[in-house]
């Protein structure tokens, strides 16, 4: 029997009890009650861990009703950051980007993510739009020398030869007419050679490119070309409008000089403020799929036109902080700088499609 003060037996002793008392204790990472986190094993103190910031479920999602109200909670939560960055997108001017730059940024989406998520729906919102608005179509029409912009029955718009003001629409009616220009294969291809032979005399360094003229002369104006071109089209645009924010962003650097703003700045302003325009007009597209009555869209095309130009006064005087006139001067330097540089991106876009036929 050994003594209380041997350190022999005590080490034993107490080497045999941790030996069998550790498994015991020992928390199994993945099972229900664990105290670790699943993904990457650190330990937990709350439900998000502190190293990955996974959340953490006491029970596994082991069922399909258990997995539906998982999914509602994230979704209509209080503080899901889905519904907190759209409300803010759409009813609080330059805030996201003001929150951005102060630091606030966990609580709310990030801003690249949330602009190529608002993007990627706008454009398939509005290409579905554009398929299914069989019985109306937004035009332009040429009345007594100027051009007019109205909302006709479809067929009335193809018998008048208006040209609708979606890209693909207009890619098409212009495709349409170069069609009916050559009715034949053979008119096309004379029409399309002489394209081709016109660009080669004249057009300078540019006559490198008369042989893919040619060729995409002819694919666009055979059966189906026109539709092709203009899904090219829209399926292009979506790229363009993604480079087009740098170049504003360009555009901003020199209106900021005093005090002096980095140039991310300008174009994080450009990416919370394209995402809010693309939301607007999307959700817009939805309203006039579910109506076409003129007493709800006559109020909401007028209520859009006036509130988009508001929304971005009121974002640059939150995000630079200037006062109401230079404000209002700027907006208006940066209203043509976006016209001319939105112009030059529709004619390349539609270009660069032509030439990939």
């Amino acid at each position: 029997m050994s003594s209380p003060a041997d350190p022999a037996a005590d080490a034993g002793t107490l080497d045999d009890s941790t030996l069998e008392i550790e498994p015991a204790a020992a928390p199994t990472a993945g099972h229900a009650g664990s105290r670790a986190c699943e993904n990457c094993g650190a330990a937990l103190s709350g439900p998000y861990c502190a190293g990955c910031g996974q959340r953490h479920h006491d029970h596994p999602v082991h069922h399909f009703w258990h997995f539906i109200g998982e999914a509602t909670e994230d979704l209509t939560h209080a503080d899901s950051r889905l519904w907190q960055t759209l409300f803010a997108l759409l009813f609080r001017p330059g805030f996201l980007t003001r929150e951005f730059l102060n630091g606030r940024r966990v609580r709310y989406l990030p801003p690249v993510r949330l602009y190529l998520v608002v993007s990627l729906i706008f454009f398939l919102v509005v290409g579905l739009h554009t398929r299914l608005s069989s019985s109306t179509a937004p035009t332009f029409t040429n009345a007594r020398g100027s051009f007019q912009y109205k909302v006709v029955p479809a067929h009335v718009a193809a018998r008048v030869g208006a040209v609708a003001h979606t890209p693909a629409r207009v890619a098409g009616g212009i495709a349409s007419g170069l069609a009916g220009a050559g009715a034949t294969p053979r008119t096309r291809q004379r029409m399309c050679d002489k394209a081709g032979t016109y660009v080669r005399q004249h057009a300078g360094w540019l006559a490198r490119f008369a042989p893919r003229l040619t060729r995409s002369c002819l694919a666009t104006t055979a059966n189906g070309g026109a539709q092709r071109l203009g899904e090219a089209i829209e399926h292009n645009l979506e790229r363009a409008m993604f480079l087009f924010l740098p170049l504003l962003a360009l555009v901003m650097k020199p209106l900021y000089l005093k005090p002096p703003r980095y140039y991310v700045e300008h174009l994080l302003f450009f990416l919370h403020n394209h995402a809010f325009l693309f939301l607007v007009l999307g959700l817009d597209s939805l309203l006039k799929m579910l109506t076409r009555s003129p007493v709800v869209l006559g109020p909401l095309d007028t209520a859009v036109t006036i509130y988009i130009p508001v929304y971005f006064y009121l974002a640059m005087r939150r995000v630079y902080g200037q006062g109401r006139w230079l404000t209002l001067g700027k907006l208006t330097t940066l209203g043509f700088a976006y016209s001319f540089l939105g112009a030059l991106m529709f004619v390349a876009t539609i270009s660069y499609s032509f030439l990939m036929m």
